[in-house]
């Protein structure tokens, strides 16, 4: 073997992740031949080198996430926490005020890391993230494993790096300065900048290991958690010293914390409350108090959205709140500006909801007289307003404002990428596309005479949409009241778009969770044939729940949307969230544990005494997991 010294191999490694870039971003600067060369120069060196391992990304540097990266409920108050704990046993750790990161190990070696994005899909920042010394590149586990934590960079760090830089190049706070790294292109920028991972959740070691295990695996080999405390039998007390110490000792911490993360320590309480869509059920976070300042509202602007609603824009005196330099804030509706009573010259106190969303508390000093103004046109269209319960609406026809934040809703639930603010409006003024139906009609020629060099990457993400799940086409078409948690609903009650189309008001209402109101307007929207025509002749194709369309028995069917179940033990071959999901597709309810409410409980291998002997006392039927299978999915 040739032996080359380490200055060598880490030169080697980053010519090798220069170059790699270099072919994703579809700019190669050297051949196949050549770039093979560089790989066996290093591996004929160092054969375990984690860089040769990387996989590639996809073609639009996007990578899925399986199970989703979901967000974390959120509590306001001790008992809130109680609540929701059920004295159950607890582990707490820091929330950490970084960049949510996945990084996936096969055969021991990092293979990838994505960032959350939207929580489907993330931006692979895999050769970037190789370059982080804080983040180990091998583990002892042979078998894949995602670790998910925030990566983040230290106060201190940050200070050192913001001091050096110009007052146009400094960043608000640590977190943006740890984002623009780790999603640097060019490898060469990072050099000098030290980032941190804290990991939070571990997935593929031991599913049925308690937070407080996975934890500890996590420290041996040699990360840094997020995890610190464990609570038996969590009380009011308990957790209101650990929360008021942690709030007074954040300021000595050398990297930022919003609050305190709970989860259930033990994997059976986890899988008995699942997820929603949103967030797990078995963690919640309880933040720190906001950090408030006072600053001048210097005007209100109005912006028009989707449903033809005006939203008032305070327009700030930049201030720094959290780390953060805020000079703009929603201020929600036309009553919530009326009864605020504040106009342009009053000063106003803002927070960071959540420390993240800018929010209008109060007026603290009023220097202006007389009444609040709202529009009486539409400032995109010009048209005029009209009051409608707490909102002001646009009557246009067309308006531009709302016909793009139409469009650019159908691009956010169908997780299209690379169609920023500009973009889209570019699109639109171009006139290439007036609706959502458009992006189905766009050329490679088109977008890249546009949008640039780009243009390739955001057809590819559009066309990887053609095909789209009948869940995610309801969400997109821009009905009100019906977003992704009401169009999963949907698509797990009717067999096709045109069955929904048939139904009647009272059908919609019988469906769990939809009010007379959120009926009308889907009843209505989905009658609208101009949201979704166009689609149809453009190309795209509904994607149908393929279990849901074998049904042909509605009174077989009308009996298992009605049932609710619970499963103890393991099917082997599925995972719990499978489970989950596949009754979901045939509209069966997973309760949240043994009640007198539900159907069965379902046995499958090594089912839990413990819910046997509840489901015996409380008079619940029991069936093994192969007959309900056959009986009712299959």
């Amino acid at each position: 073997m040739i032996q080359i010294s380490k200055e060598e191999i880490k030169q080697l490694e980053n010519l090798i992740l220069y170059h790699k870039r270099k072919y994703y971003d579809g700019e190669p600067e050297i051949s196949d031949a050549e770039y093979d060369s560089i790989e066996d120069k290093l591996r004929k060196n160092d054969p375990d080198n984690p860089v040769l391992f990387v996989v590639g990304t996809t073609s639009d540097g996007s990578v899925s996430h399986d199970p989703p990266m979901l967000s974390c409920q959120k509590a306001k108050t001790v008992e809130k926490i109680i609540s929701w704990a059920e004295n159950r046993p607890l582990m707490i750790g820091y929330k950490i005020d970084g960049l949510s990161l996945k990084i996936v190990y096969q055969d021991t070696k990092l293979t990838q890391a994505a960032t959350r994005g939207s929580g489907i899909k993330g931006d692979d920042v895999t050769l970037n993230i190789l370059k982080i010394q804080a983040i180990p590149k091998t583990v002892s586990f042979k078998n894949r494993v995602e670790i998910r934590g925030e990566l983040y960079m230290k106060i201190s760090e940050f200070n050192k790096i913001n001091v050096s830089l110009s007052d146009d190049e400094k960043y608000s706070n640590p977190r943006n300065l740890a984002a623009g790294t780790a999603k640097q292109k060019d490898a060469r920028k990072m050099e000098g900048r030290m980032l941190n991972f804290m990991a939070f959740e571990l997935l593929g070691w031991n599913d049925d290991a308690t937070i407080e295990e996975k934890s500890s695996i996590l420290k041996s080999w040699q990360f840094e958690t997020s995890d610190f405390l464990k609570l038996d039998t969590p009380n009011f007390e308990e957790i209101s010293t650990h929360f008021n110490r942690i709030e007074t000792e954040r300021d000595n911490l050398d990297f930022e914390i919003d609050g305190l993360v709970f989860k259930y320590n033990l994997a059976s309480d986890r899988e008995t409350v699942g997820a929603t869509d949103h967030h797990p059920r078995w963690q919640i976070a309880l933040k720190f108090e906001s950090k408030g300042k006072s600053t001048k509202l210097n005007a209100i602007t109005w912006q028009v959205g989707r449903t033809s609603v005006l939203i008032p824009v305070a327009e700030l005196e930049p201030v720094e709140i959290s780390g953060a330099l805020i000079s703009r804030a929603t201020m929600h509706n036309a009553d919530f500006l009326i009864n605020l009573g504040a106009k342009p010259g009053d000063l106003v106190y803002v927070e960071r909801s959540g420390e993240v969303i800018p929010k209008i508390i109060r007026v603290t000093t009023k220097n202006s007289t007389g009444k609040v103004k709202l529009p009486d046109k539409c400032p995109s269209c010009g048209a005029k307003t009209m009051k409608s319960g707490v909102h002001i609406l646009c009557t246009g026809d067309s308006c531009r404002g709302r016909d793009i934040q139409e469009i650019n809703s159908w691009i956010r639930k169908t997780a299209i990428d690379g169609i920023g603010g500009k973009s889209l409006e570019k699109l639109y003024d171009s006139g290439l596309v007036k609706h959502y139906s458009d992006l189905y009609a766009l050329t490679e020629d088109q977008l890249i005479k546009l949008l640039g060099k780009n243009g390739a990457k955001i057809l590819t993400s559009i066309n990887g949409t053609r095909d789209l799940p009948f869940r995610l086409f309801l969400a997109g078409l821009g009905i009100e009241k019906l977003g992704r948690t009401m169009g999963k609903k949907l698509a797990n009650s009717f067999c096709s778009f045109d069955e929904l189309k048939e139904a009647s008001m009272d059908d919609l209402m019988k469906l769990e969770g939809i009010s007379d109101i959120t009926a009308r307007f889907i009843f209505e929207g989905i009658r609208q044939t101009k949201r979704y025509e166009k689609l149809f002749k453009n190309g795209l194709i509904i994607i149908y729940p393929e279990k849901k369309k074998i049904i042909a028995d509605r009174k077989q069917t009308k009996m298992v949307k009605s049932m609710k179940i619970y499963i103890t033990g393991k099917v082997e071959g599925i995972t719990k969230q499978e489970l989950r999901d596949m009754m979901e597709e045939k509209g069966i309810t997973w309760g949240s544990g043994v009640s007198k409410s539900m159907d069965y409980l379902v046995l499958a291998e090594n089912a839990g005494e413990k819910r046997q002997e509840q489901a015996k006392a409380l008079g619940v039927k029991m069936i093994p997991w192969v007959e309900f299978k056959e009986k009712y999915l299959d």
